[in-house]
């Protein structure tokens, strides 16, 4: 097979597929409330897989297929490829936090993982900080965890609205 194609292969299974994998879960979310974040068109997701994709295709073909490679080069051009994929998980995710109907979708410090929190598992919330228009909050479930939670300033009472009937 063609070097450009095995790789491109191997782009597709290791970005394309687990991101639009993500990007379909999280787009059968229902409706929400308030979102922590902006959400982008449907459209603009697709090219940042895309382009993500392409970026991995040739680091994949640089490092695997040419010879004579620097490994110093090699090792930079893992780190970018790495930092390219985080990036773009991240601003799929960050969409999709927010304050939903039966519960709150949270993406945590620096926005790797996602958490769905039932508003009955919310034992406290703590307001740390407003700034920019934006609040920060602490929201401590019942199992003792800690979450940071930030919600445009307009969206604060959307959720503490949704939390009073738990509390």
């Amino acid at each position: 097979m063609p070097t450009w194609f095995t790789s491109l292969l191997l782009a597709v299974l290791i970005v394309t597929i687990p991101f639009t994998l993500i990007l379909k879960i999280m787009l059968r979310l229902p409706k929400p409330l308030a979102l922590s974040h902006r959400r982008w068109p449907a459209e603009v997701n697709y090219p940042l897989i895309g382009a993500i994709t392409a970026y991995v295709t040739v680091f994949i073909r640089s490092a695997y297929y040419v010879r004579g490679s620097d490994p110093p080069a090699v090792l930079m051009q893992f780190v970018i490829a790495a930092l390219a994929y985080i990036f773009g998980l991240v601003l799929i995710l960050r969409q999709f936090s927010g304050v939903y109907p039966e519960y709150i979708v949270t993406t945590g410090r620096i926005g790797l993982f996602i958490r769905k929190t039932v508003y009955r598992n919310i034992a406290d919330v703590e307001e740390v900080s407003r700034r920019a228009g934006e609040a920060h909050l602490r929201v401590i479930t019942s199992y003792g965890l800690a979450i940071p939670f930030t919600l445009p300033a307009r969206s604060v009472p959307i959720f503490y609205e949704r939390l009073k009937p738990e509390l």
